[in-house]
């Protein structure tokens, strides 16, 4: 094949990706993972399992074979499982499956949809797409905000686990889960760290979510949410966590939720936020897909280290260390800066 075909090819595939997100959505949705767990299956007995179509079926399947999801025996007619499929399951420890589902919901396709539309004003697209936030969408839909909830907690857990191998608590016996949906970050520190107990600042929805998480992980009495809005106030800790939390916002309002924080940081208190970190070097696939999805979403955004200490510096803070954990996350301690500046201006 030239280069010129080939080149055809790529640019091809790449417009028809959509296929694929919706595809793999599918798949975890039918809970195909699940139910090749036990061994190979034909399409067949998956489709009257999950009450589908069975020509229909067959034909995602294929789909999922071309994906590397799925395996397929041309003998047998049956298709198996992939270590890929295996990351949709929901018992896996970093299960995508919820993350699969949620990344179809209305509020975050529709307004994808009109990424020329957010390039072209440089607005989120949500208002125009869905006739409101994502924010709002989430709370006038519970089901909705459930599942994506369990897949932010999906894609955070390696995360979450190489960040909390980094934070050494020294001294501090309280943790603020700023913004943590149902706390799985503090959880993880409450877990490797018997001194510690936690607070979840989060909308009232989440506080039943909180609970289930701390008894769920043997955490009951230690771990608790504290229903408040992180531009509002936020309670006294020790340990802050802010956990893909900034990249939702724009600047005005990150420095607005940074102040909050520091406002309530007693003397010595710590802050770890962890977000993806751009590097204009080096540009991952998965980083510019997400700052994609912020334009056109949330108008929030991917940033550099540099720009993050501006943020931090506007909120008289000051970047102490940084962490490198899976590509393009990073862990960035913060502390209040020995001079500190009005934190409101």
């Amino acid at each position: 094949m030239d280069s010129q075909a080939e080149d055809i090819r790529a640019v091809y595939h790449l417009t028809m990706a959509f296929n694929g997100t919706q595809a793999v959505r599918a798949i975890a949705m039918m809970s195909v993972a699940e139910h090749l767990a036990d061994g190979p299956l034909p399409a067949g007995e998956i489709a009257r399992r999950e009450q589908c179509d069975p020509r229909a079926t067959r034909r995602l399947l294929r789909a999922g074979v071309a994906l590397g999801l799925l395996g397929y025996d041309a003998d047998t007619t049956e298709f198996r499982s992939t270590p890929a499929l295996q990351v949709l399951h929901k018992d896996n420890d970093s299960s995508l499956k919820y993350y699969a589902q949620s990344a179809g919901i209305p509020a975050l396709w529709y307004p994808a949809a009109r990424l020329p539309e957010a390039v072209r004003t440089g607005k989120p697209q949500a208002e125009e797409a869905v006739g409101m936030s994502l924010f709002e969408y989430l709370r006038r839909h519970p089901d909705q905000a459930r599942e994506f909830g369990m897949g932010m907690s999906g894609v955070s857990a390696p995360v979450i686990r190489l960040a909390a191998d980094h934070i050494e608590p020294g001294a501090a016996r309280t943790v603020v889960d700023v913004g943590g949906a149902e706390g799985a970050f503090a959880a993880e520190l409450l877990a490797r760290h018997a001194r510690l107990t936690g607070t979840v600042l989060e909308l009232a929805p989440m506080a039943p979510r909180v609970a289930a998480e701390a008894e769920r992980r043997g955490l009951a009495g230690r771990l608790g949410a504290e229903v408040g809005d992180f531009f509002t106030a936020v309670p006294p800790g020790d340990l802050y966590l802010l956990k893909f939390v900034l990249h939702n916002w724009d600047d005005e309002e990150c420095v607005r939720i940074l102040s909050t924080i520091r406002a309530a940081m007693p003397a010595g208190a710590r802050l770890f936020v962890v977000e993806m970190v751009a590097d204009d070097d080096r540009i991952p696939v998965g980083l510019a897909y997400m700052d994609l999805a912020m334009l056109a979403g949330l108008g929030g955004e991917e940033r550099t280290l540099t720009e993050y200490d501006r943020l931090f510096e506007r909120a008289g803070l000051e970047r102490t260390g940084t962490r490198e954990l899976l590509e393009p996350y990073a862990c960035l301690e913060v502390q209040a800066r020995s001079t500190d500046p009005d934190p409101t201006r």
